[in-house]
């Protein structure tokens, strides 16, 4: 009877040992605190720039899921470089929508030198993580201005959103402003087969209609730099392809360099 009860304590114990572990990667964790980094970076990136600038650089990257030491990687790269205004993560930063993963990407991007801008992927929908993401970087549309330049962040996951229509109106109401260049950036391509063939039209028209110069994205694992709907696109490769892309816009023109790390 000892021997056993001495063996059952063994087995208690090291359960509760791993308990905080199991804790962390539950799909049902969002007892975390509000941060709405995303917020907080558009502020920087618009206070730091020229108002009247018509020429800016920044990073694009996208697709990071659980390849951090990539992340870090390009990071150090990046920091290496002094003429970059801020980055744009395009999504699909977890895995599967996990609190843990959700921080580990943070503790990973806090050794970035400039601020960071991070779109929500379908991956990072799973489970809470819509909710997980709001706290950490705020409502997934958001608008930003850097110089001449307007950035709309823009959350048009469907199939993970249960099907619910994105929404168009807030993105045509920051469309109609004339006074600056604009930049649209989701995590999935309008073209994507993601995007029902119905809400593909819909997107299509608002963007064209928008006079949007420049679209960029992520989701397809693989780099592209084409012309989609007369808008200038680029799909970032995923970050375990160790590459990342600078940005540059003079005037409506943009250009982008692969960057290898």
């Amino acid at each position: 009877m000892k021997y056993t009860a001495n063996i059952s304590a063994i087995i208690i114990s090291l359960l509760l040992s791993g308990c905080s572990d199991l804790i962390e990667y539950s799909p049902y964790d969002t007892d975390i605190k509000s941060h709405e980094q995303n917020i907080k970076e558009a502020e920087i990136i618009t206070a730091n720039a020229d108002p009247n600038s018509d020429t800016i650089k920044f990073v694009l990257f996208s697709d990071t899921h659980e390849n951090y030491d990539d992340m870090a990687d390009a990071i150090k790269s990046i920091n290496a470089k002094s003429d970059l205004q801020f980055a744009v993560s395009c999504g699909d930063i977890t895995c599967s929508g996990l609190a843990q993963e959700y921080e580990w990407y943070l503790e990973t991007a806090g050794g970035l030198n400039c601020p960071l801008i991070t779109a929500i992927g379908n991956h990072d929908y799973l489970a809470n993580g819509l909710d997980i993401y709001k706290k950490h970087f705020g409502d997934p549309n958001i608008s930003f201005v850097c110089g001449k330049y307007k950035f709309i962040v823009f959350y048009c996951a469907m199939r993970e959103n249960y099907n619910v229509s994105p929404k168009y109106e807030w993105l045509i109401g920051e469309l109609s402003d004339s006074s600056h260049i604009k930049v649209f950036i989701s995590h999935i391509p309008p073209f994507a087969e993601d995007v029902d063939h119905l809400n593909r039209l819909v997107l299509n028209n608002i963007l064209k209609s928008g006079n949007v110069k420049l679209s960029l994205h992520g989701h397809f694992h693989q780099f592209r730099d084409v012309y989609y709907n007369d808008i200038h696109t680029i799909i970032a490769d995923e970050i375990k392809s160790r590459e990342y892309y600078i940005i540059k816009l003079t005037g409506d023109q943009s250009f982008v360099e692969t960057i290898k790390f």
